[in-house]
């Protein structure tokens, strides 16, 4: 009985514990079923200034039954369409079986930074299912504090040429941290350092560093941190300004030019340094300090003026230049705690050269580098007309192989004979005036056909170089209209006697002379002839001379054969 009862009890226990979690169970699933993803718009957190309006969207993919939000320091609100604003708090959106859920706030307040949170109920759910939204209400920082640290002298200002400049900024009571950024000139430095922020008891501050090393160009600029801010119109800013010591900077030697002999000279040099310097001139092996005379009295030096930011100038004026101060050896010697420079200066009377080319012409004067312009303009024209002489074939290049002589045949072919006749213009009473000579109609070929058989090789031996180019061809007239090609000489009467027969004079040679480009040559030889009677000045005579070319024996057969 006893074991009986035991094991009943434990069957009871057990049961118990299986409907709690089955119930258990269920209420979960049923939970689950009833959480409904909420997104809103602006997600995450939003930042805005005081007095600006704020629209905050909560959507669903289901109808909703309830809309409900909950802004900062303000009561829950149920919130329907077409419902008025209280307090600047409205209804937004499209409707409420759109899923939507919004909310206007008018005027953004100080006391609105916090955590916003929507609440919507599905029409088919007993729960609600919300989300959060941050919003930051913008809070001005107040001044940088702009913090430097000191150098190998120790001070916080002074530096030396090469050491390293150390700054750090920093900007407190910004509500969201401000934007901090270091310049030093217009150069923005720090930008491989990242910010450091820090928030503590709902007060945050951060803080940027840079480092910068120093270069003697550096004197005079302006350390200055900015913050930027969401809260602020324009950047709040802290400055201090960096001087830079470093000895007296190299320069070339300094040339001065424009002095008048007989007429006061003044000779100006600036130089950068800092501290300031000390000054003295060394004339040949006369030395002039700040403020004194030179030996003779007549070169006086002024005293160092300061111009800002490490420039100093100094003169030295002379009362009256002579020739022999422009043949001296100036030099001005500077120093300070940190270094010394010297520095060359030459004295000239001639004007300052202009232009990038001034050291080709010195000391020349003006109307030295106009003849120098003229001369070689003159040089250039000449070159040019030479080229121009040469291209053309005139002047001097008149004889060249541009000029062709009396009875010059293009012909390529050399064995082709030629041969010149020479008669008289016939008379109205000659009875022989419309015959020609047999020697006259002796050549059986045109010039074409002659042409039309060397062609080839014509075309294969000839070159044209650039001087062909530009040859002129006086003394060839050919005719379109004829077949032969006819070389008109007229002869001084004075001199030749003709006769009332042609007379030919014929070039048959076994190797002619070929001139340039395989052509032939056939000279006329208009020499006096001897027992002649002189002619009178009133016949009109013309001496002709016609060139026949006549294909040798081998090439005729051969082109018989090919007709």
């Amino acid at each position: 009985m006893t074991t009986m009862t035991i094991l009943r009890g434990k069957s009871t226990s057990t049961s118990i514990i299986l409907w709690t979690c089955l119930a258990y169970l269920c209420a979960s699933i049923q939970a689950d079923t009833q959480n409904i993803n909420v997104s809103i718009n602006p997600s995450g957190e939003t930042t805005v200034r005081t007095g600006q309006n704020l629209t905050i969207l909560c959507s669903v993919g289901v109808p909703l039954k309830t809309c409900r939000v909950e802004v900062p320091q303000e009561r829950s609100v149920i919130l329907e369409p077409n419902q008025p604003s209280e307090d600047g708090i409205g209804w937004y959106g499209s409707s409420l079986d759109a899923g939507q859920c919004g909310v206007f706030i008018a005027q953004i307040k100080e006391k609105h930074d916090g955590i916003f949170k929507c609440s919507l109920t599905p029409k088919n759910a007993r729960y609600e299912s919300y989300n959060t939204l941050r919003i930051i209400v913008a809070k001005p920082p107040v001044m940088p504090e702009l913090m430097v640290f000191p150098g190998r002298r120790g001070e916080r200002q002074n530096y030396e040429k090469g050491e390293t400049l150390k700054v750090s900024c920093r900007v407190k009571a910004g509500r969201p941290v401000a934007n901090v950024s270091i310049f030093f000139g217009d150069e923005q430095i720090g930008l491989e350092e990242r910010p450091i922020v820090y928030n503590y008891n709902n007060d945050s501050y951060v803080i940027q560093n840079a480092t910068r090393v120093l270069s003697w160009t550096d004197n005079g600029k302006v350390l200055r941190c900015d913050a930027t801010h969401l809260a602020l119109d324009r950047p709040l800013s802290a400055k201090q300004q960096i001087s830079v010591l470093y000895a007296p900077q190299p320069q070339p030697t300094i040339e001065r030019f424009g002095f008048v002999i007989g007429q006061p000279g003044t000779v100006n040099v600036t130089v950068q340094a800092n501290p300031r310097p000390q000054f003295m001139w060394r004339i040949d092996d006369d030395k002039v300090d700040e403020g004194q005379f030179d030996k003779s009295n007549r070169i006086r030096s002024s005293r160092a003026v300061e111009l800002g930011k490490g420039y100093w100038e100094i003169t030295l004026n002379i009362d009256s230049v002579q020739k022999s101060d422009t043949e001296k050896k100036y030099v001005l010697l500077v120093n300070n705690e940190l270094g010394s420079t010297e520095y060359q200066i030459v004295l000239s009377t001639s004007t300052e050269p202009a232009g990038a080319f001034s050291h080709f012409y010195g000391d020349l004067d003006a109307g030295s580098i106009i003849g120098i312009v003229v001369g070689v303009l003159i040089l250039l024209l000449i070159v040019f007309l030479i080229i121009f002489a040469r291209a053309t074939g005139r002047w001097c290049f008149a004889g060249g192989s541009s000029t062709r002589t009396i009875g010059e045949s293009d012909i390529a072919d050399p064995a082709a004979s030629v041969s010149l006749l020479r008669f008289r213009k016939p008379k109205p009473d000659d009875p022989n005036a419309g015959r020609r000579s047999d020697t006259e109609s002796a050549g059986r070929y045109s010039r074409s056909e002659v042409d039309s058989s060397a062609s080839a090789a014509r075309r294969a031996r000839a070159k044209m170089n650039f001087s062909q180019l530009f040859k002129r061809n006086k003394d060839k007239v050919s005719g379109t209209d004829t077949d032969t090609v006819r070389t008109v000489v007229t002869v001084d009467d004075e001199k030749i006697q003709t006769s009332d027969a042609p007379q030919a004079v014929t070039l048959n040679s076994a190797n002619p002379a070929v001139g340039e480009g395989g052509l032939v040559y056939a000279e006329l030889d208009l020499t006096q002839q001897k027992n002649v009677a002189p002619r009178r000045i009133d016949d009109d005579a013309t001496e002709y001379a016609e060139i026949i070319y006549t294909k040798p024996e081998a090439e005729e057969a051969a082109h018989a054969a090919n007709k």
